[in-house]
C-alpha cells in the first residue's frame, strides 16, 4: 500500500530529520521504500510503500514518537494512495 504522511510541526527540518533517522531502523520492518520532501520549515511530506500497516501504526504510536509529537506540537495527516492509469 502506498501512503503519504504530511507532518506539520513547530520545529525545524533538522528536528524532524533527527527523529526520522533515529526511528529509521524500526521503519525497516514495514517501509519498503520512501521519498521525503520538505514543503517548508515545519512541514514535510513522506511518501512510503508499506508492506505491514500494523507495524507502521505500532511505530507511529510508540512512546518515542508520541513524545516528539507533543514536544513539537506535530499533526500528521495520513493518506492512502492509489495509482491512476
Amino acid at each position: 500500500m502506498n501512503v503519504c504522511v504530511v507532518s506539520t510541526f513547530e520545529g525545524t527540518t533538522e528536528d524532524y530529520m533527527e527523529m526520522f533517522n533515529s526511528t529509521k531502523e524500526k521503519s525497516e520492518g514495514f517501509m519498503v521504500e520512501y521519498e521525503l520532501g520538505v514543503i517548508r520549515e515545519g512541514k514535510v511530506m513522506l511518501m512510503m510503500q508499506i508492506d505491514d500497516m500494523n507495524k507502521m501504526q505500532e511505530v507511529m504510536c510508540s512512546d518515542e514518537i508520541k513524545a516528539w509529537d507533543e514536544k513539537f506540537n506535530c499533526v500528521d495527516e495520513v493518506y492512502a494512495l492509489d495509482q491512476m492509469n
